[in-house]
């Protein structure tokens, strides 16, 4: 009764009678239990894209950044992780601008992910006491996608004034592949996924990849290697080639779904995870969003999970995508769902754990 119960509550949309007669039936369903990581994990990330959109009407209430928000920050309580990933979009439409730079910063970064900020003190102000203070908040690690970049100067606010308002906030790439190393085996390299995907991209990657300590390699990028973007899956696959390294994963938002897409071709990352959920959630239509070999592909609001276990004997890379519910309300009261949950040995092998595909 209790998974029925909670799965009717999560599957109500936003605004209307019945998301309104939802909240009303709240205190009827009892709180889910939630699913831990094995706290043995020796290093672990959230990642999540697509967040920025401007919020409607009663947010609190519909608003589905709070949402995913309210999912990531059950997700890091229950098992505390050593970063955030923001997977691009980070500011719909356009962009961020000057003019803006706080209240969008408030709207779309600080209120949506206040478990994970370290705010200035101009930043905690605007916020009105509205963001408990966190304890020990990981890193933010954010990259820009598409639509950040239809700004001129949304690059360099994102880079040098975000940081300024949000104080563990960080873009690592400016152009060039950046490497961060989490403790205990997981090396993030970041890419400026936008064009130009040609021969000197693929250089600059792979050596990036060498430099990369692992033993776990994840490429962070907004736009994913995906058969709508055949140029850019040739430039990945070349670059870990001439690096002659495993590229584990390639972690991407840009098609608002979750999913999981297993490497075909040779160098192809061993498994591309999609969690561009992070505020809407439906699979485009357009040639650029191109799915093929799809493992896991659904259209819920969501996120991803990385957790690193390289100290035993057999090390893996365990991923799972969870789906939160659509309302904050609802992402308050339940923990959120595995949708779908790979493990990722050293030496590239996928294994599918779970999947609960609806």
């Amino acid at each position: 009764m209790l998974a029925s119960c909670s799965r009717s509550l999560r599957s109500i949309a936003r605004p209307g009678l019945l998301a309104t007669a939802a909240i009303g039936l709240l205190a009827a369903c009892p709180a889910d239990v939630p699913t831990s990581p094995s706290p043995t994990a020796t290093a672990s990330f959230l990642a999540v894209g697509d967040t920025g959109e401007p919020w409607g009407t009663f947010p609190s209430l519909f608003e589905p950044q709070l949402a995913v928000g309210h999912a990531l920050e059950r997700a890091h309580e229950d098992a505390p992780v050593d970063a955030l990933v923001l997977l691009g979009d980070n500011f719909y439409p356009d962009g961020l601008r000057a003019e803006a730079l706080l209240p969008r910063v408030v709207e779309n970064v600080a209120r949506p992910y206040c478990a994970f900020i370290a705010p200035s003190p101009e930043l905690e102000a605007a916020l009105e006491g509205r963001c408990p203070p966190a304890t020990n908040p990981p890193p933010i690690y954010a990259v820009v996608g598409n639509h950040d970049v239809r700004a001129a100067d949304t690059g360099r606010l994102q880079r040098t004034q975000v940081p300024e308002l949000v104080t563990n906030w960080e873009v690592p790439s400016a152009g060039v592949p950046a490497i961060r190393e989490l403790p205990g085996g997981v090396s993030l390299i970041f890419v400026v996924s936008e064009w130009p995907w040609d021969d000197a991209a693929a250089q600059r990657l792979a050596e990036a990849l060498r430099r990369a300590q692992g033993p776990f390699r994840v490429i962070v990028g907004h736009r994913p290697p995906i058969q709508g973007h055949p140029q850019l899956s040739e430039m990945v696959s070349a670059a870990a080639t001439r690096a002659g390294t495993v590229v584990h994963a390639y972690v991407a938002g840009h098609v608002h779904v979750l999913g999981a897409v297993p490497g075909t071709r040779a160098g192809a990352p061993r498994l591309t995870v999609i969690a561009g959920s992070g505020a809407h959630a439906e699979h485009q239509t357009d040639t650029e969003y191109r799915i093929d070999g799809a493992d896991f592909l659904e259209a819920s609001l969501g996120f991803a999970r990385f957790d690193a276990f390289a100290n035993g004997p057999e090390p893996t890379l365990r991923v799972t995508l969870f789906r939160a519910a659509s309302l904050p309300p609802l992402a308050r009261l339940f923990a959120p769902e595995i949708a779908a949950r790979y493990s990722i040995g050293v030496d590239g092998d996928v294994t599918p754990e779970s999947s609960s595909a609806r």
